[in-house]
C-alpha cells in the first residue's frame, strides 16, 4: 500500500532542546558534566567526549556575519536553574579529630584559605567571588555532635536558624557556603562532653546543602566543607613535622579544590555561568 505523506513547506525553524555546538562552545564544561561510571574510565570518557562532539558537528546554526564576528540567529534555551537541587560534591573525608589523643593531627582550613581557593577557581572563568552573600532566614541548620565517644550519629537532626553565607559571586546570584571548624561548634548540640571533639564536615555540610535545596532561594547556593586532611606520622622518614605539616595542608587545599571544580562544572553544565 503506498502511503499518501502531503508535502508541506516549514513556516518555522524550531530550536533543538540539546544543546549544539555553539552552546557547547560557549559553555565548554558542559562536557565535564559525565555520568560517574564514565568518569571513572578515563578511555570512555575521551570516546564520550569525541561522540558527543561529532554528533554535535551537525547541529550547528547558519551564522550571520556582520563585521568579522559571526551572530548566531535564536537564542539559546537557558535551563530554569531554580528548578536544579545542587549535588552535594564529595572529595575527603572530612572528619578531624582534636584532643589529647588524637594521633593523626588534622589540617583544619580557615575561610580566608576556602576564599582564597574558591576566588582563584572562578577567576579563571573572569568571575569574581566575594566575601559575604546575604542571609537566609528560616533556614534548618544541622544540630552537630562533637563527642567521638558515643555511637550517637555526627548529625543530629536539624534546627530553624538563620544562615549568613560566607561568599558569592557579584550581584549574588550564586552563593557559597563553607563549613569550617567555626561553623560546627556554633552549630554543636549541647557542646562537648569530654576533653576530645570530632569534627564532622562533611554530614554537617550535606545536611546544609539538602536544608538548602529545598528552600526557595533567589540564588544558585554551592556548599563546601573542610576536607581536614591529617598529617601522617607513619611515613615522615627524613621529614620534620613542618614538611609533613606543609604537605598535609596542600592535599587539604587541593581536595577542596576538587570540590570547587566539581561545583563550577556543574554550573556550566545547568548554563548557569
Amino acid at each position: 500500500m503506498k502511503s499518501k505523506i502531503k508535502i508541506t513547506p516549514v513556516k518555522r525553524k524550531v530550536t533543538p532542546k540539546y544543546p549544539d555546538q555553539y552552546s557547547v562552545e560557549l559553555r565548554p564544561l558542559l562536557l565535564r558534566n559525565k555520568p560517574l561510571r564514565w568518569q571513572a574510565t578515563p578511555v570512555a570518557g575521551t570516546v564520550l567526549s569525541a561522540v558527543v562532539m561529532l554528533g554535535l558537528a551537525g547541529c550547528i546554526s547558519e551564522p550571520v556575519t556582520m563585521g568579522s564576528e559571526p551572530i548566531i540567529m535564536g537564542d539559546i534555551p537557558m535551563p530554569d536553574t531554580q528548578a536544579a537541587q545542587t549535588p552535594f560534591f564529595e572529595h575527603g573525608e572530612g572528619i578531624g579529630v582534636y584532643g589529647c589523643v588524637s594521633v593523626a593531627a588534622p589540617i583544619f582550613l580557615s575561610e580566608d584559605d576556602a576564599f582564597a581557593i574558591i576566588s582563584d577557581e572562578f577567576e579563571k572563568l573572569d568571575i569574581t567571588v566575594k566575601k559575604g552573600g546575604g542571609t537566609v532566614d528560616c533556614v534548618q541548620i544541622p544540630k552537630v555532635s562533637l563527642s567521638p565517644l558515643t555511637d550517637e550519629p555526627a548529625v543530629k537532626g536539624t534546627v530553624t536558624g538563620s544562615l549568613e553565607f560566607d561568599f558569592a559571586v557579584e550581584d549574588d546570584y550564586i552563593v557559597m557556603e563553607f563549613v569550617s571548624s567555626d561553623d560546627v561548634r556554633a552549630w554543636a548540640a549541647g557542646g562537648a562532653v569530654s576533653s576530645v571533639e570530632q569534627y564532622n564536615y562533611k554530614e554537617a555540610a550535606k545536611t546544609l546543602n539538602e536544608s538548602l535545596d529545598d528552600e526557595e532561594l533567589n540564588s544558585v547556593h554551592g556548599v563546601f566543607y573542610d576536607p581536614a586532611e591529617s598529617i601522617d606520622f607513619s611515613e615522615s622518614g627524613e621529614k620534620d613535622f613542618e614538611e609533613l605539616e606543609a604537605e598535609a595542608r596542600e592535599k587539604s587545599c587541593e581536595t577542596l579544590r576538587e570540590q570547587v571544580k566539581d561545583f563550577i562544572a556543574w554550573l556550566g553544565a545547568q548554563g548557569v555561568i
